[in-house]
């Protein structure tokens, strides 16, 4: 029987050193500056802000096109004065060079999102606020900074104009909120204004969910 149990007792003595010698692990196998990966939704959203004209996302493109001209009309950014005209006119080529002005506005980048609100309430869900956060990364890209963000509020048609005007102006107020406290961004920097209905994402049907929504326009240099 002694001879027997020898050779496992040896072996029970010499399994745990092979294990640990297996389960070593060095800084070598794994690096600490690997970059994370990032998030998929905010990547979307900021592809689709930096180029909106290539977004294929049902939630954020798709929406209400605003040019600087349609800002300073809603009160929220003022136009900067343009420099006065030189007394000589400018030249090209032997020519005089006449500025175009029918050329028709650029739209801002823009990008809709749907925050979800309680029934008659401004107040931002958890969805809500996890959301923006998203948004928060994705305005954290260096190409996207330096610009004044308008968050416009929409509402669907049900009910009296004046009552979705108050209500979609709250609900931007309180997005804008968030996003600046999140950010800290200065007061000059962010702005929210509500439309009511005035512009419905999904003019066949007034009364559809995506017509409830919060805008986000971007006004570079503003």
């Amino acid at each position: 029987m002694t001879k027997t149990f020898l050779p496992l007792f040896a072996a029970a003595l010499v399994l745990p050193g092979a294990v640990l010698a297996q389960s070593t692990v060095t800084l070598d196998s794994f690096s600490l500056g690997d970059p994370p990966k990032p998030d998929a939704a905010a990547a979307e959203m900021r592809d689709c802000l930096v180029d909106p004209s290539a977004c294929d996302s049902a939630e954020f493109g798709g929406g209400a096109k605003f040019t600087l001209d349609d800002v300073v009309n809603l009160g929220v950014v003022e136009r900067k004065p343009k420099p006065p005209a030189s007394a000589t006119p400018a030249r090209a080529g032997g020519t005089i060079a006449i500025e175009d002005r029918t050329k028709t506005p650029e739209p801002l980048p823009t990008i809709d999102l749907e925050v979800l609100f309680a029934y008659d309430s401004d107040a931002l869900t958890p969805q809500a606020m996890a959301k923006l956060s998203t948004l928060t990364n994705a305005l954290s890209d260096p190409g996207l900074k330096g610009s004044k963000l308008i968050f416009i509020g929409h509402t669907d048609a049900v009910g009296s104009a004046a009552y979705n005007k108050s209500l979609s102006q709250r609900r931007a107020d309180a997005v804008a909120r968030y996003v600046q406290n999140t950010m800290r961004l200065g007061t000059g920097q962010i702005e929210a204004v509500g439309v009511g209905f005035d512009y419905l994402k999904d003019t066949r049907r007034p009364d559809a969910a995506e017509n409830r929504r919060v805008q986000l326009v971007l006004v570079p240099g503003a």
